[in-house]
């Protein structure tokens, strides 16, 4: 990860705070009564630019997408995931080592870190992460968002025990492991144009049809469909922006039969037609992209009390 400014951000937990940065990042920070949670929201919009995000560390980290959203996340330079967390998905990383999140689109996340409190009961987690999809633990990590900092308190522990509790009721899978998933991924951005088969994904993988399924979804939470449904939505919002061609040009390209079914398929994840969505994003990204040199920035999440340490120093 390639960046060229550094930005940290304290992760404050007295008053709400909510900041711009970049123009295309905005970070909202919750007060939450319990020293020992934090609570953010990432929001990125209108960016053309990787934006790399070191989250603070604690005993165990949430991310849930509150939309669909292109990232990466590390820890300790080994790649834990890469690729799009649609909404409404979660994923937990254990360890007090940093998180860094690369976000490589739109985006919008809440974070929630448990920073020395035990966050849950015993249950082993497979590789120190999990995805998993659940309307449920979405709409209460928004519920979280909008009580006061007493409530938030017991909603985060809520929210952690329905999501183990949800964790321990799916099928004990090992999920795809992140090379393999990479490869997975590049295989189908170079033929998005072209139909693809779960058969192809799979050889690619190096496993089964069905293993490759199972194995899929528990590193997803979504089917190899639907993450190739979503991957051409991806695609064609990048062109869209970027390009003046005609959306049934954009629609081939990005491997949709028709422009109809395209323009059904981007509204339904978008809540815009295509030509709606091009029409509010091209003109404050095109201002944006004469404004900003290349390159990519950094913003650093560290918890209140270690800003303390460093200010005293």
């Amino acid at each position: 990860m390639q960046t060229d400014i550094a930005i940290k951000v304290s992760l404050g937990r007295i008053l709400d705070v909510f900041e711009d940065i970049d123009d295309c990042l905005h970070v909202e920070h919750f007060s939450v009564a319990d020293p020992n949670i934090s609570l953010a929201k990432l929001t990125r919009e209108n960016g053309n630019l990787a934006i790399t995000t070191s989250l603070g560390s604690g005993v165990g980290t949430f991310v849930v997408a509150a939309r669909d959203s292109e990232l990466r996340l590390e820890q300790k330079g080994r790649v834990l995931f890469q690729g799009l967390m649609i909404e409404d998905s979660v994923t937990f990383v254990e360890g007090p080592d940093p998180i860094a999140v690369e976000l490589q689109s739109n985006a919008c996340l809440y974070v929630l870190t448990f920073l020395r409190e035990p966050y849950r009961g015993p249950c082993p987690v497979v590789g120190g992460r999990f995805s998993i999809r659940d309307i449920r633990l979405a709409e209460l990590i928004g519920e979280i968002s909008e009580s006061s900092p007493a409530r938030r308190c017991e909603l985060s522990r809520d929210f952690s025990r329905l999501a183990f509790e949800h964790y321990r009721s799916l099928p004990r899978v090992h999920p795809l492991s992140a090379w393999r998933l990479g490869r997975v991924r590049r295989y189908a951005e170079a033929r998005l144009d072209q139909r693809i088969s779960l058969e192809e994904l799979a050889d690619v993988a190096g496993f089964s049809r069905a293993h490759f399924a199972a194995t899929f979804k528990a590193a997803t939470s979504m089917s190899a469909h639907e993450f190739l449904l979503r991957m051409r939505i991806q695609a064609a919002a990048r062109l869209l922006i970027g390009t003046d061609l005609a959306l049934v040009e954009i629609a081939l390209q990005t491997g949709f039969q028709n422009q109809p079914h395209f323009t059904t398929v981007f509204k339904k994840i978008n809540a815009l037609t295509p030509r709606k969505w091009r029409e509010s994003r091209r003109s404050a990204a095109t201002a944006r992209d004469l404004a900003k040199e290349a390159g990519g920035i950094v913003i650093e999440h560290i918890p209140q009390e270690a800003k303390e340490v460093q200010e005293l120093h």
